[in-house]
């Protein structure tokens, strides 16, 4: 008998007996697992309560059907869903032809009906749909892409593998969905809880009594073979071969697929990436060849092996077929188109030439500088989605914003630009951010306080107080932007009103720091807990007054450090 219960005496583990409506739309569907984070959720909508179901689930029962032994509705509702992810998923221009083979095909729908045939799996994965539709579709690729891989090589793939490709990211649930289903990069903060879905993830299947298997895959699918993934930032040993297949598909799967906050990749770009990632370490390369071959999609710059025996290199080409590709022939001035009927086909990989790649991330920044200081924010921005590509918000301000107005600085010191360039680039990356600002900061949540950007002395930095306002605002602070005409008596006046606490000041060079100085020994004597960010070049600009209330920083990145030092508790996570 189901029953009605407060929002905030919902626990975690139970099912929504009956379906959650906002406004006359369904929120939650009946049979929904409910967790921590779904419940903080119910509670943000302003939902009191809800109809669950008396017991929560019992433990996982290895209890699974064959298609043959399924009542005729189940198999044709089980069928109907299979079709509809596979329409979702299976696009030839990034499975290439591993889906070309009827045999293949019907061996996949009989192992997809087989898992969703149990009850335990079917609750969690259409649990997960429910909370983040796009985490869904990412699993049963992986599931997808990595069985079919097991079965093209006769690996003994038990059940416990098959359920851990498929339910890899099931810790998801207990992520936010505000974060899930962001439409813009994610901050450190907010990619810290991202990465908590490992632990969880493990922690729900053991719970349910899953295989062990399974459970360890969803712990450990982000490792990586030089420890820099997460959670236990372990080297993944050889030995674990399936294991090692699953990181590289995730990360194939992640690139090639929509996501909340970007397009999809092709193909060829997200293979590239994870050869650049094989030589940085992180993926073993004979195992990226081997998956590069399972897919038969050769991006630009691989070497190759022909079925006619000839070795060439894969051209790029923006009208050509990544299935089917042109090769430059080894020692030759031949290229070869490969031909429709497969009579000369890609038989492997066997080498890649990374220079491309490293070329071409060369000429985008040599662009993206060349179109600040022609003040073309359009192209610009373009150029700067490139750059940020695979950056967490933070790295992008550090690595792409700030380096470039560096460079362009030294460019100015030592005449390779001319002095009028540094102005109208600043003015170019302002617009930039306030473009940028304008789609980050759509839904604002403030929750780490408020804050006061001003410049000290008589010029202030626009860019550094813009820089500074945009990380503080992105990451959760209630920001008021003072600029460089703020006098004490003006500071003094928000901070009573406001009940402020932290003070952010930029210092365009030392000849400020006096001033800087004695505005901020007046506003501390009048507010003995106000915390004050000084961002100066020329650092440190209070040497021997720097403290927990004194915070000071050269650059992006010393700053952030800083605001991590604030809350090294309760926002541990930042």
């Amino acid at each position: 008998m189901s029953e009605i219960v407060k929002v905030e005496n919902l626990k975690d583990g139970l099912i929504l007996a009956r379906g959650i409506y906002l406004n006359s739309a369904v929120l939650f569907r009946s049979g929904t697992y409910v967790t921590s984070a779904l419940i903080e959720d119910l509670k943000e909508k302003g939902v009191r309560e809800a109809c669950v179901e008396p017991d929560p689930p019992g433990p996982f029962q290895s209890f699974f059907l064959n298609k043959q032994d399924m009542p005729p509705h189940q198999s044709s509702s089980l069928t109907e869903r299979f079709q509809n992810d596979m329409a979702v998923i299976a696009d030839e221009l990034r499975y290439g032809r591993i889906l070309h083979s009827e045999v293949s095909y019907n061996w996949l729908h009989s192992v997809y009906l087989r898992l969703f045939s149990n009850p335990t799996v079917s609750l969690l994965m259409n649990s997960l749909k429910q909370w983040d539709p796009i985490c869904y579709y990412h699993s049963v690729d992986v599931f997808v892409l990595c069985i079919l891989l097991g079965h093209r090589l006769k690996w003994q793939m038990d059940e416990g593998f098959m359920l851990g490709c498929l339910m890899h990211d099931i810790g998801k649930l207990y992520t936010p969905c505000t974060i899930l289903l962001k439409t813009g990069k994610l901050t450190e903060r907010e990619f810290e809880k991202v990465k908590k879905h490992t632990v969880a993830g493990s922690q729900l299947l053991q719970r349910l009594k899953f295989p062990s298997m399974a459970a360890g895959i969803a712990r450990s699918h982000h490792e990586r073979l030089d420890g820099s993934g997460y959670p236990d930032h372990t080297s993944v040993s050889k030995e674990r071969v399936m294991l090692r297949a699953i990181m590289i598909a995730d990360v194939y799967s992640a690139l090639t697929l929509n996501r909340s906050y970007r397009k999809p990749m092709h193909a060829t770009k997200a293979m590239q990436i994870l050869l650049n990632d094989c030589m940085r370490g992180k993926f073993a390369l004979e195992e990226c060849y081997r998956f590069i071959n399972f897919i038969s999609i050769f991006p630009p710059a691989t070497r190759v092996l022909l079925t006619d025996g000839q070795v060439g290199t894969v051209l790029s080409s923006k009208n050509g077929s990544d299935i089917l590709p042109k090769v430059k022939i080894q020692n030759r001035s031949k290229v070869i188109q490969l031909p429709s009927d497969l009579s000369l086909t890609v038989k492997k990989v066997i080498g890649w030439d990374n220079r491309e790649m490293e070329l071409q991330a060369r000429q985008n920044w040599r662009d993206y500088l060349q179109n600040l200081i022609d003040g073309n924010p359009n192209q610009a921005m373009a150029l700067l989605d490139e750059l940020s590509d695979g950056k967490r918000i933070e790295r992008v301000y550090t690595d792409v914003i700030e380096h470039s107005m560096n460079e362009i600085r030294q460019g100015v010191a030592s005449k390779t630009y001319y002095p009028s360039d540094l102005p109208i680039a600043v003015n170019t990356t302002l617009t930039l951010l306030h473009w940028k600002m304008l789609k980050l900061l759509r839904h604002p949540v403030y929750n780490m306080g408020s804050v006061i950007i001003t410049g000290f002395g008589s010029t202030g930095d626009s860019l550094q107080m813009k820089m500074m306002n945009d990380l503080l605002a992105i990451n959760g602070w209630k920001t008021y932007l003072l600029g460089s005409s703020a006098d004490t008596s003006m500071i003094a006046d928000l901070i009573q009103r406001k009940g402020i606490r932290y003070l952010a000041g930029v210092l365009s060079g030392s000849d400020d720091r006096f001033t800087a100085l004695s505005m901020y020994k007046t506003l501390i004597g009048q507010f003995s807990n106000l915390v004050l960010f000084i961002h100066s070049q020329e650092m440190p600009i209070f040497q021997g007054l720097s403290n927990d209330r004194i915070l000071e920083s050269s650059d992006l990145s010393g700053f952030i450090a800083n605001l991590k030092k604030c809350f090294p508790v309760r926002h541990s996570a930042m």
